[in-house]
């Protein structure tokens, strides 16, 4: 893998989900979470992934299961670099397709699995060409079998204090305005220093990582509807476009630039 290859599109098939396919020889995910259960097929290179509080290594041929807002990031491992394709699926359209309920999907997803050994990882591309054989392959991940296969590693529940999580809840509403960390620290009664401890033991970021992350989703979320790209970096709290862009390929793997355009050529098909 010489070059950096990321490109994503939207199919329409269970009502519209996005696909990506990365094939990069050097990149680094920062840690990030999605509305959408992310479901990763593995078919070269190797990966340094974390999902919660646990790393581990990803090879060809495995599939990664993240189910909604589980933090996790990803870099590619000593130049060997990696290709993946990914599938972004709502809890409630991977019921509707397989036919399980939506407590049995939410509890086979659990945080994160990973699938080895099964060559689960090469048969996804294949699935995306037909919706029956995508359905069936949903059927086999979240079957009662193949969830026990990959239970060790589904990450615990975590348990935030009201004074952290009033901090968190301040934030994910309200991304586009920038208060102080002593600002957050007087709503949390802490310090700072140990505002910025404890949030970060509790979700994985630091309040100000956490508000990026969050402002690169607000903005998909905007462009996504056709907002244009300049307005959203402006509207999500960016300092400008650039530093949008800065985070938002940190956080999804490609420009907004890039994702504005297959959102408006889905639009049209």
């Amino acid at each position: 893998m010489t070059t950096n290859s990321v490109t994503i599109s939207r199919t329409n098939a269970f009502g519209g989900f996005d696909m990506l396919e990365s094939s990069v020889r050097r990149f680094e995910y920062a840690p990030h979470r999605h509305a959408e259960v992310v479901i990763a097929a593995y078919t070269a290179g190797r990966k340094l992934a974390s999902c919660g509080k646990q790393k581990f290594g990803i090879m060809p041929g495995d599939l990664l299961v993240i189910g909604p807002e589980t933090l996790h990031a990803a870099e590619t491992v000593d130049d060997i670099g990696w290709h993946y394709h990914s599938i972004y699926l709502t809890v409630d359209q991977i019921a509707e397709a397989t036919g399980f309920d939506l407590s049995t999907v939410d509890r086979r997803i659990g945080g994160h699995r990973l699938h080895t050994g099964k060559a689960a990882g090469f048969r996804l591309r294949e699935a995306l060409e037909n919706p029956l054989d995508l359905t069936e392959l949903l059927v086999e991940i979240f079957s009662e079998t193949h969830a026990q296969h990959a239970a060790s590693l589904v990450s615990l529940p975590f348990f935030a204090p009201a004074s952290i999580s009033i901090v968190h809840d301040r934030l994910a509403d309200d991304p586009a305005t920038t208060p102080t960390l002593a600002q957050l620290a007087a709503l949390a009664g802490i310090s700072p220093e140990h505002l910025s401890r404890r949030f970060r033991a509790v979700y994985g970021l630091s309040p100000f990582q956490f508000l990026s992350v969050t402002r690169a989703r607000l903005a998909k979320d905007m462009m996504a509807k056709g907002i244009p790209i300049g307005y959203t970096a402006q509207a999500a709290g960016f300092a400008d476009q650039s530093h949008l862009t800065r985070w938002f390929k940190r956080v999804y793997g490609v420009t907004p630039g890039a994702f504005s355009r297959h959102q408006m050529r889905s639009r049209r098909s």
